[in-house]
């Protein structure tokens, strides 16, 4: 449990099992103390022993809290830690929640060299730059497979919707496979009425020939942008080295003038990034609305960061936590509905696990019963097809380990073996007080061999994040 006070001096305590806010006051100390010491002892019984130092009222009110309390309390928080997940109970799970997304990886070369880039050499584990592309053989038997395992669970699930993204690499070198496939679906699965695509690009061949047609297919467009120029052509260049911005907003201008909506950014920032400086040009009406932001990839491997300096460290630092002082303070002037149109840089940098507590506290429903901690799927959740056929965990992690390939189909027993393998490694999280919203995941515990402990939580930073991120909400 998570003990905090705000700012202004109210005692809360965290329960991570259940999600909870638990108002920690001296007189509930005292209750749950008495509690804990006495077999179900009366209301009144409490009064009596209290009442000389705490208020009869305020007794009542954390004795009949703490009585609702144990109701809904989790009745499995002491089961062991790595108890084997049945493979039948993985399936079904997939059957019920599964198969949410067919994620195409339909070319492994690029135009684009990011110095951040998994595929660069800055990471040990992932695999290179390389002239591999789909052929549409792959991506129609991989087609096939998500529609027949999406028929498997239609009994268990019959709203799920198919959802197939295209990814790379850059995906629009391999713009005629994209077409093919989208026009496969269409012809032969047009019994679902809604299949949604997606596309991960760099924008720099986003054209209007190709944006058109993506556009009429109805298309959510994912675009890389990194801030203004000065700050993404840092790290967004083409193989030559040059800058890609103004290509990239040249393309991007146009589609933003025609009024359609379904077009975003993705942002990546590093230890040089101005956060002030995103935050104010995500909020231009010619940039599209930010979809994600996240730091450069910690990922097992990675020598990335190595270039930077301690001061370097300790300056983003202090520009950091300036920033998420200055979005605390202003947080109860923003609508709900203007974050919802256009959510702000350092809104996704910060106010959106906030949001996340308090509008869906109970956290025992996140992640699901088979994994008990860590923001890590149950495989198949996504289904990540390489460009030759296999089927791996997502597109974040290396491609090693596979757990079935376009011919054969899904492999559950192996599902089992990766789900029971991850839970073994994660030997630090069960006695970590914010587990349950942890967003780490396979690819931050995985190298090309498996997976190994990495016990990231040992300095306490996502704790200290999510109690600092508490006492300015509660102030």
């Amino acid at each position: 449990m998570l003990e905090f006070e705000t700012q202004s001096g109210s005692m809360y305590a965290w329960d991570d099992e259940m999600g909870l806010f638990i108002p920690f006051s001296p007189t509930m100390k005292a209750v749950i103390n008495e509690i804990s010491n006495r077999e179900l002892p009366l209301e009144k019984s409490i009064i009596e022993r209290l009442g000389g130092d705490f208020e009869e009222e305020d007794i009542s009110f954390c004795y009949g809290w703490i009585k609702k309390w144990e109701k809904i309390e989790h009745k499995n928080q002491n089961a062991p830690a790595h108890s084997v997940i049945p493979q039948e109970d993985i399936k079904n799970y997939l059957l019920k929640n599964g198969f949410s997304h067919l994620i195409l990886s339909v070319t492994e070369d690029c135009n684009f060299r990011c110095k951040y880039c998994i595929y660069s050499d800055y990471y040990e584990y992932t695999r290179g730059y390389s002239k591999n592309y789909m052929e549409f053989s792959i991506a129609k038997k991989a087609i096939d497979l998500y529609f027949s395992l999406l028929r498997m669970g239609m009994r268990y699930n019959p709203l799920r919707r198919p959802q197939i993204g295209f990814y790379g690499g850059e995906p629009l070198l391999n713009f005629e496979l994209i077409k093919k496939s989208v026009e496969y679906v269409e012809r032969k699965y047009g019994y679902f009425k809604t299949c949604y695509y997606n596309l991960t690009t760099n924008g720099s061949l986003l054209d209007k020939e190709k944006a058109d047609w993506l556009i009429q297919h109805n298309f959510s467009i994912a675009v890389s942008l990194d801030g203004p120029e000065e700050e993404h052509d840092r790290n967004r260049v083409y193989i030559n080295g040059k800058g890609t911005f103004k290509d990239i907003m040249k393309n991007i201008r146009p589609i933003m003038n025609s009024g359609f909506k379904d077009i975003f950014s993705i942002a990546i920032f590093n230890w040089k990034t101005d956060l002030f400086n995103l935050e104010e040009f995500f909020n231009r009406d010619d940039v599209p609305s930010l979809l994600q932001t996240t730091p450069v990839n910690k990922i097992g491997g990675t020598k990335y960061y190595e270039q930077f300096s301690e001061e370097d460290r300790s300056a983003f630092i202090k520009r950091y936590e300036d920033a998420m002082r200055y979005y605390m303070e202003h947080l109860h002037s923003q609508s709900l509905q203007s974050i919802q149109e256009r959510p702000s840089f350092l809104y996704n940098l910060f106010g959106y696990r906030a949001r996340v507590t308090f509008t869906q506290p109970f956290s025992i429903l996140s992640p699901c019963s088979i994994m008990p901690y860590t923001g890590g799927c149950v495989p198949g959740t996504k289904i990540f097809v390489s460009s030759d056929g296999n089927i791996y965990l997502c597109e974040r992690v290396p491609e090693v380990n596979p757990f079935g390939n376009v011919k054969e189909g899904l492999n559950f027993e192996k599902i089992g073996q990766i789900v029971n393998d991850y839970i073994r490694h994660m030997d630090g999280c069960q006695s970590c007080k914010v587990k349950k919203h942890c967003t780490n995941c396979y690819a931050d515990f995985m190298t090309d061999k498996g997976f190994f402990m990495r016990l990231r939580l040992a300095d306490h930073s996502l704790h200290n994040r999510y109690k600092y991120t508490l006492i300015y909400l509660l102030k």
